[in-house]
């Protein structure tokens, strides 16, 4: 499967939400979190969705 990472910047706010596919485990944790530094924000929302534990995963995070 490919990795996919998918940004939403609400334009009022400025949040910017990223969803993940593709890593396993706690792989997409530390792709997160290199974007998280990089965007200079932190992490508000850390939402697990059931795939998290599978063999791929998908996350969702806002960050600020």
């Amino acid at each position: 499967m490919s990795k996919i990472i998918t940004f939403t910047i609400d334009p009022k706010t400025g949040e910017v939400e990223s969803s993940m596919a593709g890593w396993k485990g706690k792989g997409c944790h530390a792709v997160q979190d290199a974007f998280t530094k990089a965007l200079g924000g932190e992490t508000l929302v850390d939402k697990k969705l059931p795939e998290y534990n599978s063999t791929v995963t998908k996350s969702v995070c806002v960050t600020r």
